[in-house]
């Protein structure tokens, strides 16, 4: 029996139905959950799906990850939290810009929340990459690096 999804995971510069907060499940096995985004901000959750990735594609300055779908999970409402969290705590420095700044006053506190804004959010990226293996471990088989027209295999 085959599971069908109504809603695939889709977006153009970050906006549309994306795959969020993987969680290993087993070797090979990862729990996903799909979320509604606007400008990479995750808005709302539409479901956990079991997966089993596949190869991970780059064409120009987009990427595209090939899965197998394995079944649908209850919504692991802990983890939609943690993700909303996350957002609200990544957001904070902009909202604090935006109510202390104040046209022709406090030039120099709108300057600094500025300043600690693109520090936050540089720190967010590098806290965000540090893992090497990236979202999830692919199979042995990957399309070559430049694009090439076929798959490389393991050595």
């Amino acid at each position: 029996m085959t599971t069908r999804l109504f809603l695939k995971p889709y977006s153009v510069n970050g906006t549309g139905i994306r795959l969020l907060d993987y969680h290993r499940v087993s070797a090979d096995t990862y729990e996903a959950t799909r979320w509604l985004t606007l400008l990479f901000l995750p808005l709302l959750p539409i479901g956990t799906l079991l997966i089993r990735p596949g190869t991970a594609e780059g064409v120009g300055t987009s990427m595209q990850y090939h899965f197998q779908l394995l079944g649908k999970r209850p919504m692991r409402w802990k983890r939609v939290g943690r993700m909303y969290a996350m957002t609200l705590l990544a957001a904070l420095p902009v909202t604090l810009c935006a109510y202390f700044e104040t046209p022709g006053e406090q030039t120099n506190m709108w300057l600094a929340l500025l300043i600690l804004s693109l520090l936050w959010g540089i720190g967010v990226l590098v806290y965000a990459q540090r893992d090497k293996r990236g979202v999830y471990q692919a199979p042995a088989t990957q399309p070559m690096p430049t694009g090439g027209a076929g798959p490389r295999r393991a050595a």
